[in-house]
């Protein structure tokens, strides 16, 4: 027996270790405890149960801990019982289970917390097992027991909840203990008991449904429901808390269907107010009210048979009534779904009252609406109507003339919700049928009224709303808007349009029996001004109406005679072609118009249907395909009229034309305010009455349109011109009599004009007047026969009409004027193409006028900049700027005075800002027109237009040179539109053959004279555009090219002075030129990649066209051009002039060559930038090449010497960098190899630092001499290595080692010297950066790049220099030897650094000594040898060389390299140690086993003491050194090997779930490189698998759970070892890996089979285990702890030995 009881109270300790560990500080901990205890709950239940209980009793409460502790403990307790089977425990066990329920309700002070909670969960898992027996012990704490009656009423809450069918037998029981306790319970404690009762109530009618037949309501429960309902009617209804009020509302609504309906009836005098009164309380929270009202009502008014009369539910409507109105409001704080669901229930009811009484509620409706004040009300009305008139319908019928009368009343409501509201109920009566007759049309234009809201009244409407709650706060705003309310509400007016747009369209298109009421009605709601927002709809209405009747075979006509007020076709017509005018409008308004005019043809004429049927398509179509950015609306505008003059033309009746005048005429009232309308309707009305023949009427019409016109806005004055215009087609004079009269009538107040000098806004007046004047007298002009129009503009001149309207004061009405002028200008062009040409007398008079109108008030012909900066002031000069082309074009010839004038005016728009874009880009190409005009109209002979492209562009030079991108880009396109001109006139004037001709026989032509070519002056302007060629931007990088192309193409047109050049010559030239002309064709002038060749190539094509003066010419030009204010610019007419040098030098003569220098040297001297100076100094270098080079580079050397002696003279100003000079020379091929040889041999020669201290001194001071002459060798050697040509590289090839060794032994050096000067060190590494780049070593560039002075720090710079000698081995593998030579005596000098240096590159070359078997013996022995040297770091990178011998020596070497490896594996120092351990994989991979099994076991061993190391680079390194070393134990090495891999195994195991990634894959690898050995075929096939990262612990735990399997099958006799190394890991310093262990440990525990071992070690980890979980200061440990004790618990079942100093402890 003692036996069996043993393992009992084995688990008994693990399982109270484990309930202990419940009270733990971290969540994870309590997780793993919990789950630990409750996994084995169903085997171990009663285990479990005992130490919860005993914990509960024995463990001291700790301050914060005991809630927590007692909490955890209650939860497992319920959780285990609920898992076990019914009946499973005992009644005494019951017992003491509802006891402690009881006694831990009773401790706690609160509540609401999780220890309450926890302790009733018990008490329900309980009631779960043995409801009866514990039912009986809840009664008797009921009647008079110390648990708070408050906790168990919850609990038996939850236990209704949880499981009714078990609980409502005993709730009789239940009613008959706590209904006594009621009348005697705190205010605070009655909610509680409300939830309760509502509880138990849902609970019995569960009960009910699942079992209809049983008995449930006898006469003692309906005794005790009664008593509660009484109670909860009478006093807890009315409590001042509404919380206890809501929470009783809610019990009585479930309690409803259970209580009699005598007694319910009864109560319910008492019973709705109070229900009623509740709403009160809390008007947040009304569903809970609302939700017991439907609850009631579905009780008390059952269909048949109320209980209730109406009048006794009039209280209950006019409660719930308003808040049917908060149904539409826009909440913003989420309680929409609330309020959503209260309106449901609202709904619901009156549904309920309405079946039973229909005509009470339509009643009490209508006398609600009619009686209401307040706002929601009437809204609560409609909202009910329109949820209530689907349904009761046919019970309403006959109050239908009521109802509407009643809405009818509310149509002129201006409160937005109420009109949605209105407008949704109008929708569902027409859908019931309730509108039928004529009077019920003001419904429809209700609706029509909402659908036309415009855009700006819903901003109007939005911005006051914004503005309010700004001010008052969204709340406040809320609550104190009852002044906005009226208008806003809270539906937006978008919303309410959108939702009269839909509802109208749905009547048109899906309620037949609506087609009377709307046709012809929606006709006359088209006209008014008030629906204009609703035309859209409308149209659309109309389309779907006619369709119906069409498809009916019905005609679409109406009868003008029974209805007159019905607006006539030709108002509808005028109505519809008007608004076309924005076809963008809202709701698609052009494509509406178009398909309801197309559909309403059979109102008009039959000839214009044909019409119709063929031109609206086009204009749909023209809508459709054009984008919003593409939009075009003049083009629009012209297609309307054009469908409204052919409209007219196929009607062919002047009566129907003079109505529809007439109709026209009688819209401008329609338009108030509309300028852009109104100004269409000007040009609408011309149309029409250049049509109509009757002069009277049409002087009596134009009079109406001027008197109707708005002459102050722009664009009413342009349309009501280009209204005269149209008009003055075919009634000319009678719009100039007009004109004329207003003209005099204006002109007569001439003391209105003196006094508008003081008052500015009737100045404004004048200007608008005389603005609209000159625009209808342009038009007319314009749009006049060009037959009758010479005498007019003679007149209108000569007499000054036009100089009276130039005294205007703003810029609109100088645009206006302009704007005049040019139409008069066009107006004489477009009669000489119409064959009526005639000279324009008094253009110089008007180009003055246009002039004054340009340029500003206080300077003559002067832009006024300020104003340019304007919008306004941009477009007067575009006007101006196309008004002087429309002059210019005209005869007679301009002159040269008034050229200059306009030019004067004109070309500084080329300054402009480049925004606005849209104007000034406007401005600029009209400008460019101007300038071409000019050119065109200058002359008929050559001459004359040669001078005058030469001043242009002469005038345009200081804009191609700008600074500023556009102003070169503007100024270039000038130039090629200017030059393709004059190319026009050339090529025109003569052919190639014929001017062939001209000059072989010296024959004038009768044709017009050609300029020579001499007069082009082309090495100057190929000079001036050539470095345009290589411009930042791609325009101006393309046009200029153009130029160039251009220049020469005419040039090659022109005769030459002096004769004409040969036949090859001109074959050669226009070759170059065809060549020129395909560039630039097929570059891709947006790539910078093509851009040095494209420019190379175009500086080869201008080498062949050029003459030689040209050619002379162009370098004796080149300054300018190489100073070129843009960089890249410059940098292009560098490379051009020194191709063109390269090209044709040896073309120059004597006497060119020093002006050609001295320009050079001029330019290198006044560049700024370094790189173009550079540039310029090897032109100057090829310069010298082509003449005397000697000179030339004695100078410059000379240069350099005396500006490296002087300090600081590379930076005195004016004189040349000497870099720059050292570069320039050093590049080049003839010049750079002497010049590479001078500077080598200063540097071996003088050592850049004098030192004094002897070979085995350090001093402590700073002995070092500078010497500024070697040192500015260093820098002419690093600009020399910088360079990179032949030359250098030959110099290099001869000194290569000594320079190398040199350079790197001073980067070492530097370290240990004092006293260094760390700019001339800088200078050393700098000259070594540039020798590595040159030689192609990348990887050297790169570390140097970093930063200099990183690479003086110790630390770095030895890899730097390991990179340098890996660098040289690889490019220069030949130069190792040589190398090698020179740096083993240097590992011999008492300089550490140096050593360090050398050793560093010494090592480096051992890797790359294959081959070469001499150089490796010796660095082998070398490095061995020095491994005993004092400085670690020499040590260490000795070892790090040896390690790396090539694969194909390594076994030559592998003895030697072991014994090193074996010998510094556990140096002092961890970096030496290291890097042992970290070659020894590299050593073992490519060596054989007999070199090998000597040091198997040393190896081994010492690697196991290195394992446990700090440093995750040691473990890493380790645990792969040792699956590496796995590869060579056979043999009799072998079962050694094994024994020490069994040991390590567990280890290995554990840091595959190491915190180290690094460690993490190493001992994954390791592990799969010593499963073979094992020879356990499992072990392999789990080794292969892919192990997952540590980071889940799921895949870790997995993988141990399989692997410890296998080794308990597969070594069972190795167990002790592998549980004695896995227990020694409860002491790692790595939590994690003590989780690992105790993982581990659990594991194999739990699989272990073997009961003698289990009885070993379970009681010895169970302890740890459960000091872990007690002591351990790491949660992950603790928590993994208390897991491994719930996996152990199964083993301890089968334990047969745990010694009472075991449990002592445990305790």
């Amino acid at each position: 027996m003692a036996s069996d009881e043993e393992p009992a109270s084995h688990q008994s300790v693990v399982i109270r270790a484990l309930v202990g560990a419940l009270s733990d500080s971290s969540d994870a901990v309590r997780e793993a405890a919990t789950i630990s205890l409750c996994k084995d709950a169903r085997g171990s239940a009663h285990v479990i149960l005992d130490c919860c209980l005993t914990s509960l009793r024995t463990v001291k409460r700790r301050g914060g801990q005991v809630a927590v502790h007692r909490s955890s403990v209650l939860n497992v307790m319920a959780r285990t019982i609920r898992d076990m089977e019914r009946m499973q425990l005992s009644e005494d066990k019951i017992k003491s289970m509802v006891k402690i329920s009881f006694t831990e309700m009773t401790s706690c002070k609160d509540l609401d917390s999780s220890w309450e909670h926890a302790a009733s969960s018990l008490l329900v898992a309980v009631c779960c097992q043995m409801p009866s027996l514990v039912m009986e012990e809840i009664f008797l704490q009921l009647v008079g027991g110390s648990v708070p009656v408050l906790a168990l009423v919850q609990a038996l809450a939850e236990f209704s909840t949880i499981d009714a069918v078990q609980f409502v037998p005993h709730m009789k029981g239940v009613l008959s203990r706590v209904l006594p306790l009621l009348g005697g319970i705190k205010d605070a404690q009655k909610k509680t008991f409300a939830d309760a009762f509502a509880c138990w109530s849902a609970g019995m009618i569960v009960y009910v449904e699942k079992y209809p037949s049983a008995p449930y309501l006898g006469p003692d429960m309906q005794a005790l429901l009664h008593s509660a309902f009484d109670l909860f009617l009478g006093r807890w209804l009315l409590a001042r808390d509404a919380k206890v009020s809501l929470a009783t509302v809610e019990a009585l609504a479930q309690m409803f269907p259970l209580i009699n309906k005598i007694q319910l009836k009864s109560a319910l005098p008492k019973l709705v107010p109070s229900i009623l009164s509740v709403y009160k309380k809390d008007s947040s929270n009304c569903f809970p009210v609302t939700h017991a009202l439907h609850m009631l009502l579905e009780v008390v008014l059952p269909s048949g048979q109320p209980m209730l009369e109406f009048q006794a539910v009039v209280s209950i409507l006019n409660t719930i009534l308003p808040m049917a109105s908060i149904y539409s409001r826009k909440e913003r704080n989420g309680e929409a779904s609330a309020i959503l669901k209260n309106f449901n229930e609202v709904a619901t009811c009156f549904v309920i009252i309405g079946t039973a009484f229909p005509e009470d509620l339509f009643n009490y409706l209508l006398s609600q609406r009619l009686n209401a004040k307040e706002m929601e009300a009437s809204l609560g009305v409609f909202l009910i109507l329109k949820h209530l008139l689907p349904r009761l319908a046919t019970s309403w019928n006959g109050k239908r003339s009521t109802l509407l009368e009643a809405v009818k009343v509310s149509l002129q409501e201006p409160n937005l919700n109420l009109r949605k509201a209105l407008a949704e109920l109008v929708a569902i009566m027409s859908a019931v049928g309730f509108l039928q007759q004529d009077n019920d049309r003001i419904f429809l234009e209700f609706l029509v009224k909402q659908s036309a809201i415009t855009d700006s009244e819903v901003k109007i409407l939005h911005s006051q709303q914004e503005a309010l709650e700004i001010a008052l706060g969204t709340r406040n705003a809320e609550i104190h808007q009852n002044h906005l309310r009226l208008k806003v509400g809270f539906v937006s007016p978008s919303e309410l349009r959108v939702v009269s747009d839909k509802i109208l369209y749905l009547l048109a298109s899906t309620t037949p029996h609506m087609e009377e009421l709307m046709w012809p009605f929606l006709l006359k709601v088209l006209i008014p001004p008030c629906f204009t927002g609703a035309i859209a709809t409308l149209c659309k209405c109309i389309c779907e109406i006619i369709k119906r009747k069409n498809g009916k075979g019905e005609p679409v006509s109406v009868d003008y005679r029974l209805q007159p007020d019905v607006p006539r076709p030709e108002e509808v017509l005028g109505r519809l072609i008007v608004l076309l005018q924005n076809p963008h409008a809202r709701n698609h308004l052009a494509a509406s118009i178009l398909t309801a005019l197309l559909n309403m043809s059979s109102l008009f004429p039959t000839a214009v249907q044909l019409l119709w049927e063929d031109e609206i398509p086009k204009l749909k179509a023209y809508i459709s395909d054009s984008e919003d950015d593409s939009w075009q609306q003049e083009t629009w505008e012209e297609m309307i009229l054009h469908l409204l003059s052919e409209s007219v033309d196929v009607i062919s009746s002047s009566e129907w034309t003079m109505s529809m005048a007439n109709a026209l005429s009688g819209h401008y009232c329609l338009y108030e305010g509309d300028n852009q309308h109104c100004a269409f309707l000007h040009r609408c009305l011309g149309v029409v009455l250049s049509k109509v023949d009757n002069r009277s009427f049409v002087r009596e019409k134009i009079a109406t349109m001027y008197r109707q016109s708005n002459v102050a806005d722009t664009a009413n004055r342009l349309g009501l011109a280009m209204g005269m215009g149209l008009v003055a087609a075919s009634h000319l004079d009678t719009v100039l009599e007009k004109l004329k009269d207003v003209l005099e009538k204006e002109s007569r107040r001439t003391i209105t004009r003196f006094l508008a000098s003081f008052f500015a806004q009737r100045e404004n007046d004048v200007d608008n007047i005389y603005a609209a004047l000159a625009l209808m007298y342009g038009y007319a002009a314009s749009y006049a026969p060009s037959t009758v129009i010479e005498a007019r503009i003679d007149k209108l001149v000569g007499t000054n009409v036009l100089s009276r309207l130039l005294d205007v004061k703003s810029a609109a009405a100088k645009q206006a004027v302009i704007t005049a002028i040019n139409l008069l200008g066009q107006a004489v062009i477009k009669a000489g193409a119409h064959g009526v040409p005639f000279p324009l007398k008094r253009r110089d008079t008007m180009l003055d006028y246009v002039m004054t109108l340009m340029v500003s008030q206080t300077s003559s012909y002067v832009l006024a900049t300020q104003s340019l900066l304007e919008a306004d002031s941009l477009r007067t000069q575009n006007l101006a700027i196309n008004a002087c082309t429309t002059l210019v074009s005209v005869e007679p010839k301009l002159t040269s005075a008034s050229r200059d004038r306009i030019l004067e005016a004109t070309l500084r728009f080329y300054t402009l800002p480049a925004e606005p874009a849209p104007v000034v880009d406007s401005v600029l190409s009209d400008l460019t027109n101007l300038l071409c005009v000019i050119l065109r109209t200058s002359g008929e002979d050559g001459k004359s237009r040669a001078d005058q492209v030469h001043h242009l562009l002469n005038s345009l030079d200081q804009y191609i040179s700008s600074q500023v991108d556009h102003h070169r880009e503007r100024a270039c396109m000038s130039v090629l539109a200017l030059l393709r001109e004059f190319r026009t006139f050339c090529t025109a004037g003569c052919s190639h053959l014929f001017l062939s001709l001209c000059l072989l026989y010296k024959v004038v032509s009768g044709t017009p004279l050609l300029p020579s070519r001499d007069a082009l002056i082309l090495g100057k302007r190929v000079m001036m555009y050539l470095p345009r060629c290589a411009d930042v931007s791609s325009l101006i990088r393309k046009s200029s090219a153009q130029i160039i192309d251009l220049l020469f193409s005419i040039a090659l047109t022109l005769p030459k002075l002096g004769g004409s050049s040969s036949m090859e010559s001109r074959q050669v030239s226009f070759g170059a030129l065809s060549s020129l002309e395909e560039l630039i064709a097929v570059s891709k002038w947006d790539s910078t990649a093509e851009l040095a060749g494209t420019l190379q190539q175009i500086v080869g094509a201008v080498s062949i066209l050029l003459t030689n003066d040209e050619y002379v010419s162009a370098l004796q030009y080149c300054n300018t051009a190489i100073c070129d204010i843009i960089p890249q610019c410059g940098e292009g007419a560098t490379f051009a002039v020194k191709q063109l040098i390269l090209e044709r030098g040896n073309q120059l003569g004597e006497r060119d060559i020093p002006t050609i220098t001295q320009s050079l040297f001029k330019a290198a001297t006044s560049v700024a930038e370094v790189g173009r100076r550079q540039k310029v100094l090897e032109t100057v270098c090829s310069l010298a090449q082509e003449t005397q080079s000697r000179i030339v580079m004695s100078e410059l050397l000379a240069a350099a010497v005396r500006e490296a002696q002087v300090k600081d003279s590379l930076k005195q100003k004016g004189s040349w960098p000497i870099d720059e000079a050292f570069k320039a020379f050093a590049n080049h091929v003839d010049l750079a190899l002497p010049f590479l040889d001078y500077l080598v041999s200063v540097l071996d020669q003088t050592p850049v630092l004098k030192d004094d201290t002897d070979k085995n001194e350090q001093s402590s001071h700073a002995p070092h001499i500078i010497d500024y002459f070697p040192i500015a060798a260093v820098r002419a050697l690093t600009t020399a290595f910088r360079v990179g040509g032949d030359p250098i590289r030959k110099a290099l090839e001869q000194r290569y080692a000594t320079v190398f060794c040199a350079l790197l032994l001073q980067i070492g050096g530097s370290h240990g010297t004092t006293g260094l000067d760390k700019q001339a060190s800088r200078d050393i590494i700098l000259a070594f950066k540039t020798f590595c780049r040159f030689v192609g070593d990348l990887d050297m560039e790169n570390v140097v790049d970093s930063s200099i002075d990183e690479l003086l720090t110790e630390g770095y710079w030895i890899k730097a220099v390991g990179k340098i000698a890996h660098c040289v081995a690889l490019t220069h593998p030949k130069k190792v030897g040589a190398i090698c030579n020179l740096l083993w005596p240097v590992l011999k000098r008492d300089y550490v650094f140096q050593r360090i240096a050398a050793a560093a590159a010494l090592s480096e070359y051992v890797k790359t000594s294959r081959g070469t078997a001499d150089v490796l013996e010796q660095l082998v022995g070398v490095l061995s040898r020095h491994i005993g040297d004092e400085s670690p770091v020499v040590r260490r990178l000795c070892v790090e060389g040896l390690v790396q011998v090539p694969h194909d020596d390594m076994a030559q070497y592998a003895p030697q390299v072991l014994g090193v490896i074996v010998t510094l594996i556990d140096d002092d120092v961890e970096s030496v140690s290291y890097a042992a351990v970290q070659g020894l994989p590299l050593v073992l991979e490519i060596t054989t086993e007999e070199t090998v099994v000597p040091v198997l076991l040393n190896l081994c061993v010492r690697l196991r003491s290195l394992q446990t190391r700090e440093s995750v680079h040691m473990r890493a390194a380790s645990f792969g050194a040792l699956g590496t070393l796995s590869a060579f134990a056979t043999g009799s090495q072998l079962d050694a090997f094994l024994e020490q891999m069994h040991s390590i195994l567990p280890r290995v195991l554990l840091h595959i779930n190491d915190e180290d990634s690094s460690v993490r894959q190493a001992c994954k690898t390791t592990f799969k490189r010593i499963a073979p050995l094992l020879q356990a075929e499992e072990l392999k096939h789990v080794a292969r698998l892919d192990c997952k990262e540590s980071d889940n612990r799921l895949y870790y735990d997995a993988f141990l759970k399989e692997i410890t399997r296998h080794l308990i099958t597969r070594f069972s006799d190795r167990l002790d070892t592998y549980l004695s190394c896995a227990i020694q890991a409860f002491d790692s310093p790595w939590p994690r890996v003590q989780a690992n262990a105790v993982s581990f440990v659990a594991f194999m525990l739990s699989q272990l089979e073997d009961q003698r071992s289990s009885s070993i070690y379970v009681p010895q980890v169970v302890t740890l285990l459960m000091r872990a979980v007690e002591n351990s200061p790491s949660q992950i440990v603790r928590a993994r702890s208390a897991w491994a004790l719930g996996v152990l618990l199964e083993q301890l079942k089968l334990s047969s030995s745990f010694s009472g100093d075991v449990l002592a402890g445990c305790t």
